[in-house]
């Protein structure tokens, strides 16, 4: 006779259906005993739900303010602040090159070695030999950057 399921697919429908067993039996003992595991209820005074009330209404002002906040770098290179001159990265600071969006110390650091390396960069496109800085980090930079 051909068997349907491996031992192993056997001892799973077993379990699955020991425990659908043990569940509905748990379900029919608390239908016919209501005080079995009864539903907990919390009651709260007056004052304590005015100080949750107050403290909720506090914390949603402080995130609405918070929200409202721009980090350093976003002020730095805004989309307002077009008039900006361009970052030359053949002469920019570590701290310099820190300050573009997505450029952090260790690209900074990465970038001034290539720099150094390869005796500068000869066109804004070489960025992309940088390790790390692929196509879309360098979409994201190359209207900030000029090579001079």
């Amino acid at each position: 006779m051909e068997r349907w399921f491996t031992p192993q697919e056997r001892g799973v429908i077993l379990f699955l259906v020991a425990i659908l067993v043990f569940g509905s039996a748990i379900y029919v003992y608390k239908l016919k005993n209501p005080y079995f595991a009864p539903e907990y209820k919390i009651s709260i005074s007056k004052e304590d739900k005015a100080e949750l009330h107050k403290l909720i209404n506090e914390t949603e002002v402080a995130i609405k303010s918070t929200k409202s906040m721009e980090s350093p770098r976003a002020k730095v290179y805004s989309q307002e602040d077009s008039d900006r001159p361009l970052l030359n990265i053949n002469t920019a600071s570590k701290e310099e090159l820190i300050e573009l969006p997505g450029i952090g110390e260790l690209y900074a650091q990465r970038i001034i070695e290539y720099r150094e390396k390869h005796g500068g960069f000869k066109k804004v496109e070489e960025l992309i030999n940088v390790k790390g800085i692929g196509k879309k980090k360098f979409e994201e930079l190359k209207d900030k950057l000029t090579v001079k």
